[in-house]
């Protein structure tokens, strides 16, 4: 068998890679080390029309798509400049047209410390590096689009794949009840503040609540008053008044919330406390007398 020419040779390595599936369209993936705050780092990239991922070892990464997206966290992230962190940003509307079913969602959290994300934290760390200095474009374009094919991946896994609109409500709500979560003890919390905050309209805040025994305020008032019910049982609380373990669960008015307890529980708050107490005695001196 005849040894090919190598002009021959080239040609046939040249057809297959030009038949391969291009990148994303304008995607243009940047790495840079991180050289100031966290914070100011992000806001400046998000200001250039692109979404930004936070790569880390020490910390979750974070992919934020947009300025208000940012602005809304109630704790935004404190991590210091450090020599393995990085800021992976791609074009947003480029990835938006790639992935839809990140509009509107809250920031993705990553595991950077296995799986795809593990990768892309080594391909980003690479990229910084400078290791595709002197490639010939062909070369850096197909390494450019592992990058892609990796940041892509690693959103993927992060939704667990769930990209169908079912999965896509599961996730808006999920994150969308933590935010309430942390936020009970507030007088002015309201589906309005909630859906500004998370991004969406009201409309949609309730449609993600379909199907809860009185939708979003609904579900805000049946998590306070368990909150209270937790409290009033709780020996370590025995000494504050009732009346202000309401109010520090977001209740102003003292009827309305007996009236609301009474209608969930089948009794007042102060006859759910006196039961409680009562348990606490019994079961006190039964450790009493076993103890003699």
């Amino acid at each position: 068998m005849t040894e090919s020419p190598r002009g021959s040779l080239n040609a046939q390595r040249i057809i297959p890679l030009a038949t391969l599936a291009t990148p994303p369209r304008g995607m243009d993936p940047i790495v840079v080390r991180l050289n100031t705050a966290l914070s100011a780092g992000i806001a400046e990239i998000l200001e250039q029309e692109r979404a930004v991922l936070v790569l880390s070892r020490r910390s979750t990464g974070r992919l934020y798509l947009d300025r208000h997206q940012f602005s809304t966290l109630a704790a935004p992230p404190r991590v210091e400049p450090t020599a393995d962190v990085f800021l992976l940003s791609v074009t947003r509307n480029a990835l938006l047209r790639y992935l839809p079913m990140l509009a509107g969602l809250p920031p993705l959290s990553f595991n950077m410390e296995k799986g795809p994300g593990a990768f892309l934290l080594s391909a980003g760390s690479m990229l910084e590096a400078g290791v595709l200095e002197g490639t010939i474009p062909q070369t850096r374009q197909r390494l450019m689009q592992h990058v892609t094919d990796l940041l892509i991946t690693t959103i993927l896994d992060c939704l667990e794949l769930e990209v169908s609109v079912a999965g896509r409500r599961r996730h808006r709500q999920k994150h969308i009840r933590h935010y309430i979560e942390t936020r009970l003890h507030e007088h002015d919390l309201t589906p309005q503040s909630i859906a500004e905050a998370s991004g969406i309209s009201t409309r949609a805040l309730y449609q993600l609540f379909d199907g809860e025994d009185g939708a979003v305020a609904g579900w805000i008032l049946n998590r306070r008053l368990e909150r209270i019910h937790a409290d009033l049982t709780n020996p370590t609380h025995d000494a504050l008044p009732i009346a202000r373990i309401a109010l520090n669960h977001g209740f102003r008015n003292a009827a309305h919330f007996s009236r609301r307890f009474r209608q969930k529980f089948g009794a007042s708050p102060r006859e759910i406390r006196q039961r409680s107490a009562l348990r606490q005695g019994r079961l006190e001196q039964t450790g009493s007398f076993g103890r003699r």
